[in-house]
């Protein structure tokens, strides 16, 4: 019932959005070092997560379970959200400096000419800064979970410190992810198919629903980092506090993959002086690259996540 009734809410909450945005000019920047088939997207609105994550909260606070574990999920997801919201507009604010016409000045005298620092666009909050925040919100998460009885090693500060990178991995993870139409919110709506019992998961998978509608290729909007980053805080959250801490590596491969190929092609560029081991991070652009169609992307990844997921279904024996 829940699902339905947030797949029902985020339709028309996402569809309300997309006017919205289209009126405002919240359109989206793209990288222009990304796949050349991206650029024709310069424009669509973004931070459609605020719309389907909205649906999700509202249907959940009036139809689902709002236990103590449930609100803890979902504060955890709205901080993650909140903060993912700020880097799209600090991001948005960026483009529409960067897009704003620029009064004509006059040229220095030689030798006394001053560098300018661009600024990219397409950027927001920088990544050590919001490392920081999300770290904080899953320690405090961690905590949480270590006192209602969750472990991953035994000793609690360990398992707080492994909840804490498990929670920051699966946020950036998600991020990385949502790099496609439809690849980020079907994955997540894959992997949170194990815990659709829980009132929360459900609603989130509900309004994923409601959300792809307008996400599919070619898509209509986009997620932003309010939605991906919501939506790891959600899945680490509750396969957390689920018992489900060392399967979630299975359930969620593909979006682990994505973060790991960006780790490792920092790292070998860096080593290697300029060379790179993947065509372009994340992995779903190398595919790109590889000559795979988007869509192409998309299934493969979607199959192969609901492989995990199954997999993991089977050797765990569900959600008990």
């Amino acid at each position: 019932m829940i699902v339905l009734v947030a797949a029902l809410v985020s339709f028309v909450a996402v569809g309300s959005f997309i006017q919205l945005a289209s009126r405002y000019g919240w359109g989206k920047s793209i990288r222009p070092d990304g796949p050349e088939s991206h650029l024709s997207k310069a424009g669509t609105p973004t931070m459609g997560g605020a719309a389907f994550l909205g649906a999700a909260l509202l249907t959940w606070l009036f139809f689902g379970r709002p236990g103590v574990d449930s609100v803890a999920v979902a504060l955890l997801t709205l901080a993650c959200g909140l903060l993912g919201f700020y880097d799209d507009l600090t991001a948005l604010r960026r483009k529409r400096a960067a897009d704003e016409p620029k009064p004509a000045v006059k040229v220095p005298p030689a030798g006394n000419v001053r560098v300018t620092k661009v600024v990219d666009a397409t950027t927001g909050v920088l990544a050590r800064y919001r490392l920081l925040i999300q770290a904080g919100a899953a320690l405090v998460f961690a905590v949480y979970a270590v006192r209602n009885g969750q472990n991953l090693f035994g000793p609690a500060l360990l398992d707080v410190l492994g909840f804490t990178f498990i929670i920051v991995g699966s946020v950036n993870a998600l991020n990385f992810s949502d790099g496609v139409d439809g690849l980020a919110g079907g994955m997540a709506a894959l992997i949170l198919l194990p815990f659709i019992g829980v009132s929360f998961a459900g609603a989130l998978i509900g309004a994923l629903l409601g959300f792809l509608w307008f996400n599919a290729p070619k898509a209509r909007v986009f997620m932003g980092g309010v939605g991906s980053e919501a939506l790891g805080a959600a899945i680490a959250g509750t396969a957390i506090l689920a018992g489900w801490g060392w399967w979630l590596p299975l359930i969620a491969l593909l979006p682990m993959l994505e973060v790991v190929s960006v780790i490792l092609q920092v790292g070998y560029f860096r080593l290697s002086g300029g060379k790179r081991l993947f065509k372009m991070s994340p992995l779903h652009h190398h595919f790109e690259l590889s000559g795979w169609p988007e869509q192409q992307v998309v299934l493969r990844f979607w199959l192969v996540t609901a492989v995990c997921v199954a997999l993991a279904w089977g050797l765990k024996g569900g959600l008990r």
